[in-house]
């Protein structure tokens, strides 16, 4: 395997990284099969040869493109291409969520824009395996022995599998980012006083409106669930933050 002659020579400010970007846009857009996940990267000679560089700054290359999601080092073997692991993604947007201190509005409004018309569109595409999937995932909810943790990962799992019914991989993919997001709010909403009943309904209907593929219909059901799942969440921020107030 051999990388493509770079336009431009490297500075010597962050050299590690700038090799990085280069090695990450040879692994994301190249179209060689060379470069398909569990091939290996060149060795780290190899690689300070090709960039005249010292093997230290190809070590910290490789500790930043593993960083990225897009090597995994293996002793013995080297730097292997992995795809980017999509939890690693969820839980640096969700550490980025606390702090910035985003306000559970500001998270409800963005899951508007992206699962009512997700709802909408699955409703024109879905097929029978997806339906079935969805019903599999229901009848789980359903079970009242589940604990928080299985409820809410399962809850996500059910608006995972809408996007996914849409066909549309980008709409899948940011749906599924904003995981840990979204669960800690779904998680809020299940502890509330009825939460559980309410969300077992609303999916019901959101799952009715799939099955008659009706975009309209579909659409409406999600908004009316999300907005009473914002209306759940403000409750339990206020119950939390009186008794915060109250000392207990």
């Amino acid at each position: 395997m051999y990388l493509q002659e770079p336009s431009k020579g490297f500075t010597r400010v962050n050299l590690y990284e700038q090799i990085a970007d280069y090695i990450e846009k040879q692994i994301l857009l190249s179209g060689s099969g060379e470069w398909k996940e569990g091939e290996k990267l060149p060795s780290e000679q190899e690689l300070a040869m090709q960039f005249s560089v010292s093997r230290n700054v190809i070590r910290e290359t490789i500790k930043v493109l593993k960083e990225r999601g897009l090597v995994d080092p293996r002793n013995g073997v080297g730097a292997v291409i992995t795809k980017p692991d999509q939890q690693k993604l969820s839980s640096m947007i969700y550490r980025y969520v606390l702090l910035q201190e985003m306000d559970p509005e500001e998270i409800y409004d963005v899951r508007c824009l992206l699962e009512v018309y997700s709802a909408q569109l699955a409703a024109e595409r879905v097929d029978e395996e997806g339906l079935s999937r969805m019903r599999s995932l229901l009848d789980r909810m359903n079970d009242r022995s589940l604990s928080i943790k299985e409820r809410r990962e399962t809850d996500f799992e059910f608006h995972v599998e809408i996007a996914r019914a849409t066909g549309n991989r980008m709409l899948e993919l940011l749906v599924d980012a904003l995981r840990e997001v979204f669960m800690a709010m779904m998680e809020k909403g299940i502890v509330v006083f009825g939460g559980i009943d309410d969300a077992a309904m609303r999916h019901e209907r959101i799952l009715d409106a799939l099955s008659k593929h009706d975009s309209v219909l579909a659409g409406e059901m999600m908004r009316e669930h999300i907005e009473f799942s914002r209306l759940q969440v403000r409750i339990y921020e206020k119950d939390a933050s009186n008794a915060q107030a109250s000392g207990e």
